[in-house]
């Protein structure tokens, strides 16, 4: 027989019972302990590790019943399996010894085949508990170390949001500055300018002075898109003096704004896909600005002689509005920078590197809207912007 590493104790105050208990399981491979008392039993249990105790009810001094409640006193064996031999056949007996934590009974004189398959099954199931537990104390072990790596990450994460958040507010405080710094001097230098435009001077200064003009213009233009997109972005919509917007009066003001460059390259505005009458609650400054620069865009990379249309509508409590160009589209980089100011590329972009683009999606952001780029099948840009209707005034 091939020996096990299963130990069990046998207690029976019978020396006899012990001797045949003892070689039964001896030959069938398991390790013996024998205990001719309860004080006997409870010493062992102190002493060794067992798989499985055998256990007489009927004895002196001590029964098996009250050996059982002083094993089961120690938590490492609180599933220790018992197994209560007695010459008793009550029911009585029976339910107490269940209710005592024992997990089997066998009736003296037993059956050899019967105690062995008892025996053995009450090991087994110990063996897959104590497995299990180790699993379970492996997976608690696992799950506290993944815890403790994710509290780790998230404090980290945390101190990184922190540091970006600094980084933010410094980035928009430096728009302001900028803005504000850059503005006072160009004040100075755009009324001179006009003083000299009002003056007569030899050609070649007059087309010196426009350039001059042109530049300054230019860079007025960057400093206040800056110093807009500073100011959402530290107030977001707080920002906002909502009112009802008809959308046809905002989109035609838009269009008077730019009539020298549309009559510069002979473009054609179609407007015919208006919806009448259709508004939504906005800011008219910042929604000017928003459509503006949209539409300055469209006209700057327009071909001579092309088509700008611009469509309007409302669907599902939502107003719709769709400008598109016929100029060569927006260049894959542009479609996924995602907004971002000073995106890398010169093609179809706002002359500010993104900046138009990215007050735009804040304006929109603000109004709690949606703005997307896109390129038609035929080719051309196209700017689709949504205004929630729900929040009108």
């Amino acid at each position: 027989m091939e020996k096990s590493d299963s130990k069990i104790l046998v207690v029976d105050d019978n020396a006899k019972n012990i001797q045949l208990l003892a070689k039964l399981l001896s030959d069938s491979g398991y390790n013996i302990e024998a205990a001719m008392s309860g004080a006997e039993a409870l010493y062992w249990v102190q002493e060794e590790e067992f798989d499985l105790i055998l256990l007489d009810i009927m004895m002196p001094e001590m029964d098996g019943f009250e050996v059982c409640d002083k094993i089961k006193l120690e938590e490492k064996n609180k599933d220790l399996p018992i197994i209560f031999l007695t010459a008793k056949t009550d029911v009585e007996s029976i339910t107490l010894a269940f209710s005592k934590g024992g997990y089997d009974y066998l009736t003296k004189p037993f059956n050899t085949e019967e105690l062995l398959a008892r025996v053995r099954t009450q090991i087994e199931l110990k063996k897959s508990k104590d497995q299990l537990k180790k699993v379970n104390q492996w997976l608690e072990e696992k799950v506290a170390e993944r815890t403790k790596e994710l509290k780790e990450s998230n404090e980290e994460l945390a101190i990184a949001k922190e540091e970006l958040e600094v980084l933010d507010n410094a980035k928009t405080e430096f728009l302001k500055i900028l803005s504000h710094e850059v503005r006072t001097p160009l004040n100075g230098i755009m009324g001179g300018l006009e003083l000299l435009k009002d003056t007569e001077l030899p050609e070649e200064t007059t087309d010196f002075i426009s350039i001059l003009d042109e530049s300054v213009k230019r860079l007025e233009s960057f400093s206040l898109t800056a110093l807009d997109i500073a100011q959402i972005r530290t107030n977001g919509a707080e920002i906002l003096r909502k009112e009802n917007l008809f959308v046809n009066q905002l989109l035609n003001k838009c269009i008077e704004n730019k009539l020298l460059g549309i009559e510069q390259k002979n473009l054609k505005i179609d407007m015919s896909e208006i919806q009448d009458d259709i508004y939504f609650a906005g800011d008219n400054e910042f929604t000017s600005k928003c459509f503006n620069g949209i539409i300055a865009n469209a006209i700057n990379f327009s071909p001579e002689n092309g088509t700008i249309t611009i469509n309007a509508f409302e669907k599902d409590d939502n107003v719709h509005c769709i400008i598109k160009d016929q100029g060569s589209g927006f260049p894959a980089h542009i479609l996924s920078s995602r907004f971002q100011p000073f995106a890398i590329g010169n093609e179809h972009i706002d002359q500010f590197k993104g900046l138009g683009l990215n007050l735009a999606k804040l304006i929109m952001d603000a109004h709690s809207g949606e703005i997307s780029l896109s390129n038609g099948s035929d080719g051309g840009a196209i700017v689709s912007l949504l205004f929630k209707k729900d929040s009108q005034v």
